[in-house]
């Protein structure tokens, strides 16, 4: 059996999800944005991340950038982590 996987599919899915992640992430932190902080700052271990707030509301263009860098941030994750799987389930490229 074949162990291979897709170097183009995995990066594409990853960066998709990702990208959707940032965008539900946009979302959320419009509609919620103390509960949001608060909510990560759980991940950061109780880090008090209300001290980078900003008052400024958010802008299309930004949560743009943020999208699409955080989509291919993922594709080259994606494209990384399935060469370096299909060599180490393989042993081969």
């Amino acid at each position: 059996m074949d162990k291979k996987l897709s170097t183009p599919a995995v990066g594409v899915a990853l960066g998709a999800t990702l990208a959707l992640l940032s965008m539900l992430c946009a979302l959320a932190f419009a509609i919620w944005p103390d509960r949001m902080l608060d909510f990560f700052g759980a991940f950061t271990h109780g880090f008090d991340l209300s001290t980078v707030k900003t008052t400024g509301r958010m802008s299309a263009g930004r949560v743009l950038y943020g999208v699409v860098g955080l989509g291919f941030a993922g594709l080259i994750a994606g494209v990384v982590y399935t060469s370096i799987y299909n060599v180490v389930a393989t042993g081969r490229r």
